[in-house]
């Protein structure tokens, strides 16, 4: 294989001619590339100013996660920022739950296409075993709250009250989620859109949360307010996980929300509700 840039295509195609009819030697298959963009849409160069090096990613994401940025489109032009790791870091989470079936792909082809993508984002050396998939996001929040003297040892043992099973692979996630937490503060999540119903029990358990006096009153609020609403109680954990870590599950949610901070769960909750 022979990678070269769109701005050579006529130079590629000289050449395999010659290698072909004068070399007497077979030209090599080719994937062409384009440049990466920075999040402002300008193109990544050291003149501009706007270099963004494999290193700089390592700081804060797996290898495997830029390998999945570069396997998920090879053609065409890729924006790259700080903004897009946490995102792929809990989408390898999510292929490798594919990857061990965890996760039920019903379309043949869909399954082995995202089985495949998490090969080679791990150079087709996949671990024996899944990992602990604790979500990006979370770790930066509890890393925001965390005394700043052991910010990690803080981090380590929330997780463990939530249930999660912590080994190096984890550390080593947690420890790049602390580097994002310090350098970029909170992972931007994608804008949540409520029902009226919804926003309506939201309102209620700002107040509820307000006047709570433990982890466990504000998981049983939870229950209480989504069957007062008419809301199934899976699908408004599954909002209010969303809201605050980005994804459709987590921790238990009443401990977690204890953790960050009553003032700080009902300020997200507030944002929410006016969006």
């Amino acid at each position: 294989f022979e990678a070269y840039g769109k701005d050579i295509a006529d130079s590629v195609k000289v050449n395999d001619w010659v290698s072909k009819n004068i070399l007497r030697y077979e030209p090599p298959m080719h994937v062409r590339y384009e440049l990466f963009l920075d999040k402002s849409g300008r193109k990544i160069s050291k003149s501009a100013g706007n270099v963004f090096t494999p290193q700089d990613w390592f700081k804060y994401g797996l290898p495997q996660s830029l390998l999945l940025l570069f396997f998920k489109r090879v053609v065409g032009t890729r924006i790259i920022s700080y903004e897009t790791i946490p995102k792929l870091m809990d989408e390898l989470d999510y292929l490798e739950d594919v990857y061990f079936n965890k996760v039920k792909i019903d379309n043949l082809m869909e399954r082995e296409k995202l089985k495949g993508l998490y090969l080679y984002s791990n150079l087709l050396k996949p671990p024996s075993k899944p990992s602990t998939h604790i979500p990006y996001s979370l770790i930066v929040d509890l890393s925001l709250v965390a005394p700043e003297d052991k910010i990690e040892d803080f981090i380590i043992n929330r997780l463990a009250k939530y249930g999660y099973k912590i080994g190096e692979r984890e550390i080593e996630k947690i420890r790049l989620a602390i580097n994002y937490a310090k350098d970029f503060g909170k992972v931007k999540k994608e804008p949540i859109t409520l029902t009226n119903k919804e926003r309506e029990a939201v309102i209620e358990l700002i107040d509820v949360v307000s006047k709570a006096r433990s982890p466990n009153e504000i998981q049983n609020t939870i229950f209480t307010i989504a069957r007062k609403h008419n809301i199934d109680p899976p699908e408004f954990f599954r909002k209010l996980y969303q809201i605050f870590i980005g994804r459709d599950y987590g921790p238990r949610l009443g401990p977690y929300l204890w953790d960050i901070g009553i003032d700080k769960t009902i300020e997200i909750l507030r944002t929410v509700t006016r969006e």
